[in-house]
């Protein structure tokens, strides 16, 4: 009879295993749920696997994604907040984090929490995320969080405007004062990008290069592009504004560096020099030599 119960026992034991195996919820069917904007049943779904799987960053964003749209601020806070322990999207979760105070209407910690943001440089990041969230549409007239809001227009920082110089329609001439091309450089995406446009006086060669600052390296970069179909003829470029010249150069690892320098000469007057190096940047010669004259 002991034997009997032991085996039986174990068999229920073997079968409330399985079922709970087969009802454990899954990641997809909580996206589903999510996906269907059944925020309770999501929530749910999704506590449970966090539970199972503390380290699954995506499950504790969309859970505090439903748990918000439930205006249960606390407990999404506190989801956004394990996402953010993880070091997942560290910028978003922070802003998600401010969506909680928003639906609190807590004034004071959601825009201390995104004007911190703002002075790490991550306003153009973050703008697209507060336009779009509900939580902070009360705030549409108010004041201070417009003025919050102007901050995180992009690229307007002094780094942006570094080359603002080479900006305009150019006639392109040789030392000598021949006419070598046109060249217009227009500013475009909210003043992120300055996209070159060249054409050779000689017919047949074009030219188009973007020209960016990037706030995680804070370098600038250039990427030509010509219509020879040759890539390789034109690597990618980075520098610094230094000593109010622009000065990029290509991988300082290969045998071969090209040096590209750009800065005033006068009013409405731009020098535009390309150099080469293969000792190491010991020496230099000139391999293309330019003045943009600004056309009226």
């Amino acid at each position: 009879m002991r034997t009997v119960t032991c085996v039986l026992a174990l068999g229920m034991a073997l079968t409330a295993g399985t079922l709970a195996a087969q009802t454990a919820p899954t990641v997809s069917a909580a996206n589903e749920l999510f996906a269907q904007s059944k925020w309770p049943e999501a929530a749910a779904a999704y506590q449970t696997i966090a539970a199972a799987d503390p380290a699954n960053v995506q499950v504790w964003q969309n859970l505090g994604e439903a748990l918000l749209q439930q205006h249960k601020a606390p407990q999404a806070r506190d989801a956004f907040q394990h996402a953010l322990d993880l070091h997942s999207r560290p910028v978003s979760s922070q802003v998600n984090i401010a969506r909680t105070y928003a639906d609190e209407n807590d004034h004071a910690s959601a825009l201390a929490l995104l004007q911190k943001l703002i002075a790490s440089g991550y306003g153009g990041i973050i703008r697209p995320i507060v336009l779009s969230s509900n939580e902070f549409t009360r705030w549409k007239d108010d004041p201070q969080f417009q003025a919050l809001l102007a901050q995180t227009v992009p690229c307007q920082s002094p780094e942006f405007h570094q080359f603002d110089f080479w900006i305009g329609d150019w006639e392109v001439q040789d030392p000598q004062g021949n006419v070598v091309g046109h060249n217009l450089i227009t500013r475009e995406q909210d003043g992120c990008l300055l996209i070159e446009h060249w054409t050779a006086t000689t017919g047949g060669q074009t030219g188009t290069s973007f020209n960016y600052y990037d706030i995680q390296d804070k370098l600038w970069h250039q990427l030509y592009i010509d219509n020879s179909g040759n890539a390789e003829a034109f690597p990618a470029m980075a520098g610094t504004l230094t000593n109010a010249k622009m000065v990029l150069l290509t991988d300082p690892s290969k045998p071969s560096i090209s040096r590209w320098t750009w800065y005033t000469l006068a009013p409405n007057k731009v020098r535009q020099m390309a150099e080469q190096s293969t000792d190491n940047q010991k020496t230099w010669n000139i391999t293309w030599d330019s003045v943009y004259v600004k056309k009226n």
